[in-house]
């Protein structure tokens, strides 16, 4: 099974491990990869939604 590059959410460090960083002491690490593209995409609706939300949103804050 080939290793996956992650990075670590707390230190920003890219490690090989699944899961715990190394570095700052076992914060979580998330795939650096983007999802795949797909033409039937079943949530697009829902993510532009939810983009548009938060764009009008961000001028209050």
């Amino acid at each position: 099974m080939p290793k996956t590059l992650s990075k670590c959410l707390a230190c920003k460090a890219y490690t090989m491990k699944d899961g715990v960083c190394p570095s700052c002491g076992g914060s979580e690490t998330r795939s650096v990869y983007p999802p795949k593209f797909s033409i039937d995409d079943k949530y697009g609706k829902y993510r532009r939604e939810m983009k548009r939300q938060l764009q009008q949103r961000k001028p209050e804050q």
